[in-house]
């Protein structure tokens, strides 16, 4: 399984990943907008002085305040459609892979697309397509004629059923959970050397153990080249690893573990069935454009005048229902000429009625989400 590493640059506001090509999908200029951090103090300001701090002591903390900030996001999250949007990443298939772990911002993958129309991509002679041929002469090489609309209306019907015959969509399946994308194929591999192995062992299960493996020819690799483990099942062992050491009179070779290993060997049938091979580059066997939704960073949706509103009214109703439950376990203060009554249940109900009220907001559309489309089925 390759490992794409996820994360959101908080400075550039772009997902940077090794396999996705650098800046991905959400990319904006972060100067534009308002900065976080000056956002998020205009909320706590609003609700502080709207529970009537300076006028009556109130007993939040910095930390309540970025609790109420934090779960209206959630909440958001969760209820609307405006806090997400469509984009597209380029992915890197490498050869003999089929699991990739996307970033954590990415929500939904609906399509991969390729650059070709079918099993192979290129510019090889076996490529060579007539009808495709003929409507770039008409269309593109050709100065001043034009061609019919029904050959191009023939043209994308040919291209679709041939990407449906000979594997220009691709299957897959994805987890939201995990957010791993299990594509249902293996890119072929090219140029890879395989070989037998004679033991594969571990010094340890943690990560940055060092696993020593033996083969039974002489391997000509290098230290510092790329190696591949594949179809091992016992688990943390697949992956790609740079050579560490190489002992060509043993035939030893050394990696360290990226992973946690569930076992410090692998022997019998487990060991018949893994492949090792390289050279295995950083060259793709293929790159592909994945069609996601992802969430919208925190900054993008307090900057928006619709959504604004909505995260700054949730966070002070949610701020109050927390000194409501403070208030709550003292019904009142003793004192003189008979205490204190505190107005806790009262603040807790108040808080509820406003948090569903804002809850039901969502489902009229105020914060900009579009409405939900015809469901057949």
């Amino acid at each position: 399984m390759a490992t794409i590493k996820p994360g959101l640059d908080p400075n550039l506001l772009t997902i940077s990943t090794d396999s996705l090509g650098g800046p991905g999908p959400i990319d904006f200029d972060p100067t534009t907008v308002t900065s976080l951090a000056t956002k998020k103090n205009e909320i706590i300001d609003y609700i502080r002085l709207r529970l009537g701090d300076g006028i009556v002591d109130v007993e939040l903390d910095k930390e309540h305040y970025e609790l109420a900030i934090k779960q209206a996001l959630i909440k958001y999250r969760q209820k609307a459609q405006n806090s997400t949007e469509e984009s597209y990443a380029f992915l890197k298939l490498l050869p003999e892979t089929q699991e990739y772990i996307l970033p954590q911002e990415i929500v939904t993958v609906k399509q991969i697309y390729r650059r070709g129309i079918g099993s192979v991509t290129g510019t090889t002679a076996s490529q060579f397509e007539p009808f495709a041929s003929g409507y770039l002469n008409t269309y593109m090489l050709v100065a001043g004629r034009v061609g019919g609309l029904l050959n191009y209306e023939l043209f994308v019907q040919y291209q679709e059923q041939a990407m449906k015959m000979f594997g220009g969509f691709m299957n897959f399946t994805w987890n939201p959970a995990s957010k791993k994308l299990s594509i249902v194929r293996k890119m072929p591999t090219s140029g890879r050397t395989y070989v037998r192995l004679t033991s594969i062992t571990a010094s340890g299960t943690a990560v940055g153990s060092t696993i020593t493996i033996v083969t039974e020819d002489v391997w000509t690799v290098n230290a510092g080249d790329s190696l591949i483990i594949a179809n091992s099942s016992v688990g943390g062992y697949n992956g790609n690893y740079l050579i560490q050491s190489i002992n060509r009179a043993t035939k030893t070779v050394t990696i360290t573990a990226i992973n946690a290993l569930q076992a410090t060997s692998i022997t019998g049938f487990d060991l018949r069935k893994v492949e090792v091979s390289s050279p295995s580059t950083d060259s793709p066997a293929e790159v592909v454009m994945l069609h996601v939704f992802n969430y919208k960073p925190d900054v993008m949706l307090l900057n928006d005048h619709l959504v604004f509103p909505w995260i700054q009214e949730y966070s002070y109703s949610f701020a109050k229902r927390i000194v409501g439950e403070a208030r709550s376990k003292f019904a009142q203060l003793a004192g003189p000429q008979g205490g204190t009554t505190l107005n806790g249940d009262a603040l807790k109900t108040e808080a509820q009625t406003e948090m569903e009220q804002l809850e039901n907001d969502l489902k009229n559309y105020v914060d900009g989400s579009q409405p939900l489309t015809w469901v057949i089925g």
